[in-house]
């Protein structure tokens, strides 16, 4: 996280009943439209004379919206490359999809800005993979021969956006303990560069998923890092409070869940010629010694840079929340220095919540929804771009409300519940929403514009600091 330098850290349902899923086959044949769109040729042609198969219905489906995580050394608990990993398993797939569990998108469609990147199926879609299940899963013809198994091309080496322009990894392979406390390392990564970059986009890759509850990127050019990693015995340092040292900017991070996707057309991450780059890891013990090893890729920016992005956030680390009680209210606010843009958010709770809502108070009494999570989910905890801009002129207050459950229930930590607060433990809690924000009106391709945002930000964010000292004494 920019400012609070703080860490942000498939059950099957039952589908749809036989009766209801062959209404939705009779308006296929019927030609009903998709949602959003009208109907195409192909949904025209009655089920009966046109059974899905996977060559030409179902794996380009599965190639768009679900094999981004269902494949060898991704988040997806098994792989959908092939057609045999697809029939295998095509009456649970159309069952998750059915009840929305898969592919995961949390949030409430009808609240806020549209967002980008929404990989739900439309009905028709949803229908679509109901019928093929139970026509026994058909593969009909390829293409061409190499089009079942074309997807069957990633190993864990592979990244996300294609290969990055930048891979940095961990120098050496970090040993964690199999019990104890969740540990917060930090890693020096230099970045080796001999010019000043733009960063489109930034993926992180766990090397042990099992063990690796988050990560965080942090720009470093004074060597304050590489001080303390020299001075503290084994790879890397310990620090909660982010990196530990002071930073010049940052690169976002990873959490369960959290897609990768390049920044817009004009807008970068800067990253300074012979910075380091701090990765900070929150490893949770899994039961067993683990090792891991991550690393970080960098994509560059390919066109001019007019703006950059920096991320703020609505926190409040001062709630408690009593055991027993299943729906405890907690909010917290930022109130925005200068006239941005928001271009996404990414709420942050841990297992214990229930619902996250963002919105806008904005100066002259208009209040802008931005995103509501009406049940959070801590294995997606996504990042939302919008569509278009929200403009958040100076003086908008962004407000966060969400909501906890404390009881005894399956996701609860602590048998039986206790209080908890804010901690650094993923069986602790935190309420966080970033709000990714470029600067109004910035054009750094213009001779003498500053690049001033993140310095308002960290001074904004250092006076609340020396307010609650003052309060404290």
């Amino acid at each position: 996280m920019l400012l609070e330098n703080r860490p942000s850290d498939a059950r099957r349902q039952p589908g749809r009943s036989t009766t209801t899923r062959w209404l939705c086959f009779a308006a296929l044949a019927l030609g009903a439209p998709a949602e959003g769109g009208e109907p195409t040729p192909e949904r025209k042609v009655a089920a009966s004379e046109r059974e899905p198969t996977y060559a030409r219905d179902v794996q380009p489906l599965l190639q768009a919206k679900c094999s981004n995580c269902h494949q060898r050394g991704r988040v997806g608990p098994f792989a959908l490359m092939t057609y045999e990993q697809a029939k295998k398993r095509a009456f649970d797939i159309a069952s998750v999809v059915d009840s929305r569990t898969m592919p995961p998108w949390k949030a409430d469609p009808d609240f806020g800005p549209r967002l980008k990147h929404d990989p739900s199926l439309t009905r028709a879609e949803i229908a679509l993979l109901h019928e093929w299940a139970e026509a026994n899963a058909p593969r009909g013809e390829p293409a061409s021969q190499a089009s079942p198994t074309a997807a069957e091309t990633s190993d864990e080496d592979d990244w996300l956006l294609g290969k990055p322009d930048i891979v940095l990894e961990m120098s050496e392979e970090f040993v964690v303990p199999a019990s104890g406390p969740d540990i917060y390392r930090c890693f020096v990564l230099p970045s080796n560069l001999s010019r000043d970059v733009y960063v489109s986009a930034v993926e992180f890759r766990p090397g042990n998923r099992r063990v690796v509850h988050h990560m965080m990127g942090f720009i470093d050019v004074r060597g304050g890092a590489r001080a303390r990693d020299a001075a503290e015995s084994g790879p890397g340092y310990a620090s909660y409070s982010g990196a530990g040292v002071i930073i010049d900017g940052e690169l976002g991070g990873y959490a369960a869940g959290n897609q990768v996707v390049h920044l817009p057309e004009g807008v970068g991450r800067f990253l300074p010629r012979g910075s380091d780059i701090v990765v900070q890891i929150h490893y949770h013990p899994t039961g067993k010694v683990e090792r891991d090893r991550s690393r970080v890729g960098l994509h560059l920016c390919r066109k001019p840079v007019r703006q950059t992005i920096e991320w703020a956030n609505a926190t409040n680390d001062k709630f408690r929340l009593p055991p027993g009680e299943s729906n405890i209210e907690v909010k917290a606010s930022w109130f925005v220095p200068v006239d941005v843009e928001a271009l996404g958010v990414t709420p942050h709770m841990h297992e214990l919540g229930r619902d996250f809502r963002m919105t806008a108070a904005l100066p002259g009494g208009k209040v802008q929804d931005l995103i509501y999570i009406p049940q959070w989910d801590p294995s997606w905890q996504s990042t939302y771009y919008f569509e278009e801009r929200v403009p958040l002129p100076k003086g908008t207050t962004v407000h966060v409300v969400a909501h906890y459950d404390n009881s005894a229930h399956a996701r609860n930590p602590h048998r039986p519940p206790r209080l908890v607060g804010w901690g650094p433990d993923a069986s602790d809690e935190m309420c966080v929403g970033y709000i990714g924000v470029v600067k109004k009106g910035q054009d750094l391709t213009r001779p003498g514009e500053r690049d001033d945002l993140y310095q308002i930000l960290a001074e904004q964010y250092m006076r609340k600091l020396a307010r609650e000292r003052s309060r404290r004494r």
